[in-house]
């Protein structure tokens, strides 16, 4: 599995990494500069030169705005941190995350003690975690670490310093109750920053989809076989560039602001992790995502681990496989749920939308598309809303009384209202001559025109030019 540090060195090396070697202070300077650099979809972005110990790396796992024009696609650094490969399409993601792989145990997966050293006092502050949104150092993007009668498991974090010594930390509240049935609390834990990609999407698919069943404690190795180190009595990521260690203690209120897109998806519970330790790896890198902001990568990891959930639960349904892909776009903040199907039968798209409503509380909206849709083109299938389905057929409202969906910003009050599926589809009852055709160019002209067209692209040099032109060029091709 990818660790940080060569995922980077892979985004240097394909000219999507930015480094900044001028003075950068993590007091707010470094997530408002994240947080524009996603939002207009530009390279990762790496501070060489803050004012604490560690370096930042913000939209490693984040990408381009599907909207934008561009050669590469939303996925692509995900995929490349999952040693998938840059050009790995979306459906093959999803099918490598909605495929269930046992991974040995973590104690066969044990390498050499990580290459960390102890700083010489636990204080939190000499980090230089970034500050977002005035608050104290956030902690994201990272993972508690839990060892209970022998039994390790990884947990998604969201979180900030207060004071030097203390992390306050929201964990999906199943983690308080694991693996017995009593709360958790007075326990030791770590917090391992900086990890892989494998390690992260992990923890999400252990505590945010499957409830991990005490009986299979592992859950969170399951993805991918992920190297691990013994860090004090604790198995944590080999790769880890920092280790907190410390003492858990509950604690009795709500989880606050900014969110990470995960909570969404889970029950949360607060927890203080009471530091005694930290170490670190030479000149460590931690990756950061600046919260509740557009396309950040908490989105871009969420949205991937609930359609691979929901693209599992869809195809095993009806004993057939008939979803091509689901998605649920990162630029709708992962209130709209977009599936391509085939429809098996009429009132089929009524049925598959019931069933992602049943399983999801994230989205109140689902976009039913035909099987041939193209999951890189959002654009075309935001047109086959207003095209191929008409309003006052096609777009259909359930009864006012559908709980509060988690994602949208509307109807935070926990108040009751309705559900949305357009069937943007073709009727499976219909003869093939009522479909309309798919234009292209080769069925649009004669093959006197295309072999003119072709003449003149090669004459005009237009492959060359097309391979001299940067990746992220806009695409002005009709």
């Amino acid at each position: 599995m990818t660790s940080l540090r060569s995922h980077l060195a892979a985004l240097r090396e394909a000219d999507d990494l930015v480094t900044i070697d001028q003075h950068v202070h993590w007091d707010g300077t470094a997530a408002t500069v994240a947080s524009e650099a996603v939002r207009h979809s530009c390279p990762a972005t790496l501070f060489e030169n803050t004012a604490g110990k560690v370096r930042l790396a913000s939209g490693a796992y984040a990408s381009l705005d599907q909207f934008e024009n561009r050669d590469r696609r939303p996925w692509d650094r995900l995929a490349r941190a999952l040693d998938l490969g840059a050009n790995c399409s979306y459906v093959d993601l999803l099918e490598h995350l909605s495929t269930r792989r046992e991974a040995p145990p973590l104690e066969e997966r044990l390498t050499d003690e990580p290459d960390l050293s102890a700083l010489p006092d636990a204080d939190l502050t000499r980090l230089g975690l970034p500050l977002d949104r005035d608050v104290a150092p956030l902690v994201d993007l990272g993972l508690l670490v839990l060892d209970c009668g022998g039994e390790t498991t990884w947990a998604p974090i969201r979180g900030h310093a207060i004071r030097s010594s203390k992390l306050r930390l929201a964990v999906p509240e199943a983690v308080l109750e694991w693996p017995a049935d009593e709360r958790l609390t007075d326990v030791e834990a770590s917090v391992v920053l900086g990890v892989s990609a494998g390690a992260l999407v992990a923890a999400l698919q252990g505590w945010t989809q499957d409830r991990i069943d005490p009986a299979v404690p592992d859950r969170a190795g399951e993805l991918a076989d992920v190297p691990v180190a013994r860090a004090d009595s604790r198995l944590v990521p080999a790769d880890a560039e920092v280790c907190i260690d410390g003492w858990l203690s509950a604690v009795d209120a709500g989880p606050g602001a900014p969110r990470a897109a995960w909570e969404l998806a889970s029950e949360v519970a607060l927890v203080d992790l009471h530091v005694d330790a930290i170490a670190t790896r030479p000149e460590p890198v931690v990756a950061f995502t600046p919260l509740e902001k557009p396309l950040t990568a908490d989105v871009h990891f969420q949205s991937l681990v609930e359609a691979a959930q929901l693209s599992r639960r869809a195809n095993n349904y009806w004993g057939v496989s008939p979803v091509e892909w689901i998605r649920l776009p990162v630029e709708a903040r992962l209130g709209l749920c977009i599936v391509s199907s085939e429809i098996l039968y009429a009132g089929f798209e009524w049925q598959l939308a019931n069933m992602l409503f049943s399983f999801s509380d994230l989205f109140d909206k689902v976009l039913v598309l035909d099987e041939q849709a193209d999951p890189t083109n959002l654009a075309r299938a935001v047109d086959d809303m207003w095209v191929k389905a008409h309003p006052a057929n096609d777009w259909t409202f359930s009864e006012p009384n559908a709980p509060a969906a988690t994602a949208p910003f509307y109807r935070r009050d926990g108040t009751t209202g309705s559900r949305l599926y357009i069937n943007a589809t073709w009727d499976p009852r219909w003869d093939e001559e009522y479909i309309a055709p798919r234009v292209t160019l080769e069925t649009s002209f004669s093959e006197n025109v295309l072999s003119s067209i072709a003449d003149r692209w090669e004459e005009l040099g237009l492959d060359d030019l097309l391979a001299d032109r940067p990746l992220d060029a806009p695409d002005d091709r009709e």
